[in-house]
C-alpha cells in the first residue's frame, strides 16, 4: 500500500515551479514592451503544463 505524500513532500516537490514562476513574474515586471509578451506567453505555458499534470494525476478530488 503506498502512502500518500505529506504536506512537507508536497511542498519539497512543488517549490522548484514556486520558484520558477516568481522569478518569471519579476523578469515579466521588469521587461520592455517586446519581451513582455514573450515572458508572459511562457508564464502561461508553464502554468498550463502544471494544470494538465494536476488534472491527469487524479489526486484531485472530483465529482
Amino acid at each position: 500500500m503506498v502512502k500518500p505524500p505529506t504536506s512537507r513532500q508536497l511542498f519539497r516537490q512543488e517549490l522548484p515551479w514556486l520558484v520558477a514562476e516568481v522569478v518569471l513574474l519579476v523578469v515579466i515586471a521588469n521587461a520592455n514592451a517586446p519581451e513582455l509578451w514573450f515572458w508572459f506567453v511562457v508564464l502561461l505555458v508553464i502554468l498550463a503544463y502544471r494544470i494538465e499534470r494536476f488534472l491527469a494525476n487524479g489526486d484531485h478530488p472530483g465529482p
